[in-house]
């Protein structure tokens, strides 16, 4: 290995916070605990003003370990938070880290080998998802199932690739002079747009199965299919400013919504035989079945039917919730 490409670079990691004072502990021991240089990384937290014990456990941590930065966002937006967490980091290379998430012992490892090995803009890994009960476990299985979530990777892709988006991804420092900094008038999705914008300019994304984050799905089937038709909406917002990012797998679920909404009209209208409609549903759980059979493991190849459910859940409300984007305008809602 040549000494450019041993080169250890410095991190900043970029948190943004509120009210994550179940979460943060979580967060930060993952960061502290890396098999890396400690002092050749800090941390910045920027925080929409916290109404529970965040900022208190934050300032625990900055006694243990000074290069913690707190700052505030009263505009309390992700994006707006990164940016300026960013502005404020002092390292070569950003990590952009939810508070909910933690980050494997050789997170920053892998990242600052393959960006000296590959000479790098982005680098990012896959996101493994912990559940503390069935109901969040199960989601955690129907979203890492590759029929739940074709286009991103990410989630399921245990292969070294480019790809045209990754999670919790390592950025280098100048390209954000490059390209511009985080869309602030998004309020999620933000990452994937500017990832979008990184791509136009000419660089590659790639994605190691050794970079490994953790997340924690949502507790209640209710919370995860509200997420979900958010994340709908919000995607077409997206679209709407970069109309080249659309792909065939972002149209086939508001397609499947909008078939099946039109079969269930003309079915209780009498104008179509109900068979229509079930040969739809017959067929989408048919390729549904096979896929999370494929996937299944011991550990939860019993729950098959209900993680089926789920991804049927997460097709259908994040395709409603792309039809209810293209159609409504924008509110301070989404």
């Amino acid at each position: 290995m040549s000494e450019t490409s041993s080169k250890k670079f410095r991190f900043s990691i970029v948190i943004p916070t509120y009210n994550e004072q179940d979460n943060i502990t979580n967060c930060l021991d993952s960061i502290l605990n890396q098999n890396y240089d400690r002092s050749l990384i800090d941390i910045v937290i920027v925080d929409g003003h916290s109404s529970d014990k965040t900022i208190e456990k934050i300032k625990g941590y900055q006694e243990r370990f000074p290069r913690i930065s707190l700052l505030e966002n009263p505009v309390r937006k992700t994006p707006t938070s990164l940016n300026i967490g960013i502005k404020e980091a002092k390292g070569e290379i950003i990590i952009i880290l939810g508070a909910h998430a933690s980050i494997d012992k050789d997170f920053i490892f892998y990242n600052n080998k393959y960006l000296n090995e590959y000479d790098l803009k982005v680098t990012g890994g896959t996101q493994i998802n912990l559940g503390f009960n069935l109901t969040q476990k199960a989601i955690g299985w129907a979203m890492e199932n590759p029929f739940g979530i074709g286009s991103a990777p990410y989630r399921w892709s245990r292969k070294e690739q480019f790809v045209d988006t990754v999670v919790y991804a390592a950025y280098r420092r100048e390209l954000f002079d490059e390209i511009g900094y985080f869309e602030e008038n998004f309020s999620i999705a933000e990452d994937a747009e500017l990832n979008w914008r990184v791509r136009k300019a000419g660089h590659k994304i790639f994605f190691s199965p050794n970079i490994k984050s953790y997340y924690h799905p949502r507790k209640t089937v209710k919370k995860f299919i509200q997420q979900m038709f958010r994340y709908g909406i919000l995607r077409v917002h997206m679209f709407k400013k970069h109309k080249s990012a659309v792909k065939i797998t972002h149209i086939v679920p508001p397609a499947f919504v909008l078939t099946l909404i039109l079969l269930l009209i003309f079915t209780l209208l009498s104008i179509l035989s109900p068979i229509y409609l079930i040969v739809v549903l017959a067929f989408y759980f048919f390729m549904n079945l096979l896929s999370v059979s494929i996937k299944a493991t011991k550990e939860n190849y019993k729950f098959i039917p209900l993680i089926s459910l789920l991804i049927f859940a997460l097709h259908f409300s994040w395709g409603l919730g792309f039809i209810v984007g293209l159609i409504l305008p924008r509110s301070k809602k989404w």
